[in-house]
């Protein structure tokens, strides 16, 4: 019988509570066998550590590590340090994945070459009570992704890729909190694009991670954020300066357009309209967009003239699905909408992501 290379399960935890058993449950329910699991406590002040010790108690492949608040970057780089798997499938403690996720990542990356470094899936989108949001959109871009990942976060979020655990070796860990200046929130955007830089990127096209959208989530703090991209930006910049400054621009605009609708669905105004303007400055084809234009307008008269628009707001209150097209975060294709500046919107954007994945060679 062939012997299954190990798995090794890394879970940032601070004050998980409510969801770490789920996400530790997801684990355990995996087709894949051959794994463990490190949780790391960071600094938690409700019950996350006890109920984690639980599943220690019950199966020996579990472990609990505790440490003071450093930040998800740092918790994520602690649990690396004692990983003795083959491949790193990290894990945030407020998502789970579903049963076949990592035999069908392991599988994939078994059959590739050591050049692979990374394997990425495609993510439903839920709610604080578990339900249904939306999905992502289904990237297929494989290769040598630089390029392509500077433009978009095709990977989608923490919870998904599996690394081989040599390419982590080489091109480094996730960047903490303090690395970057207090901020956090793209540690694994910048990862994956050093990753993408030395190493080919694959794809397993299905729907195995759940990832849970909370108002108290890293993802709604959208100044920290701001703040961890423009450094992951920064680097990227600087460890590829053959890339077109359009690419740079072009990325600021889509990101800095999922803030602003980050903020408004979350009712900051203030920061929604700042997001917007640096979206807009970054590039003003976002006005095209008819979905941020939209928002420009509610925003402004709810958070700057004091307007009471609460009924016309939530009848357009962008959805989830709405919200990953007025960000520009993945690849566009033709749809229903009538707009012609939407139209034209898509064109551009086709021939962008087109010219990006030429130049990559994907």
């Amino acid at each position: 019988m062939t012997c299954k290379p190990l798995v090794s399960v890394i879970i940032p935890a601070f004050n998980a509570a409510r969801y770490i058993r789920q996400a530790l449950n997801s684990v355990l329910a995996q087709t894949y066998p051959a794994i463990e699991m490190i949780v790391v406590d960071d600094g938690s002040s409700d019950a996350t550590s006890a109920i984690v010790n639980e599943f220690v108690i019950r199966d020996a492949r579990i472990q609990l590590v505790r440490q003071g608040n450093m930040g998800v970057g740092a918790a994520r780089n602690t649990a690396i340090s004692k990983a003795r798997g083959k491949y790193i499938a990290p894990l945030d403690g407020d998502d789970f994945w579903f049963p076949e996720k990592l035999e069908k990542q392991v599988t994939c990356m078994e059959q590739c070459s050591n050049e692979t470094g990374l394997v990425y899936c495609w993510s439903t989108l839920i709610d604080e009570e578990g339900g249904f949001l939306g999905l992502s959109y289904p990237q297929t871009a494989e290769g040598r992704l630089r390029h392509a990942l500077v433009l978009r976060h095709i990977v989608g979020n923490a919870s998904v890729p599996l690394f081989r655990a040599a390419a982590l070796e080489k091109v480094g860990v996730y960047l903490t909190r303090a690395e970057q200046g207090g901020a956090q929130g793209c540690e694994d955007w910048d990862l994956h694009l050093r990753i993408a830089e030395a190493f080919n990127v694959r794809v397993v096209p299905e729907y195995l991670v759940a990832y849970r959208q909370t108002k108290s989530s890293m993802s709604v703090n959208t100044e920290s954020m701001a703040a961890s991209y423009a450094v992951a930006i920064r680097r990227a910049r600087e460890r590829n300066r053959d890339l077109p400054s359009t690419t740079f621009r072009w990325a600021a605009g889509h990101f800095y357009g999922y803030l602003s609708q980050k903020c408004y669905l979350w009712d900051d105004y203030c920061c929604c309209l700042r997001h917007l303007s640096k979206a807009v400055c970054a590039d003003p084809v976002m006005l095209l967009n008819t979905c941020l234009c939209k928002t420009l307008i509610k925003a402004f008269l709810k958070g700057v003239i004091g307007l009471t628009v609460n009924h016309f707001a939530e009848q357009v209150r962008p959805s989830p699905k709405e919200l990953g097209k007025a960000a520009g975060l993945r690849p566009p294709i033709e749809s229903e909408r009538s707009f012609i500046s939407d139209r034209i919107l898509e064109r551009i954007e086709l021939k962008r992501w087109s010219a990006v994945l030429q130049h990559d060679g994907a």
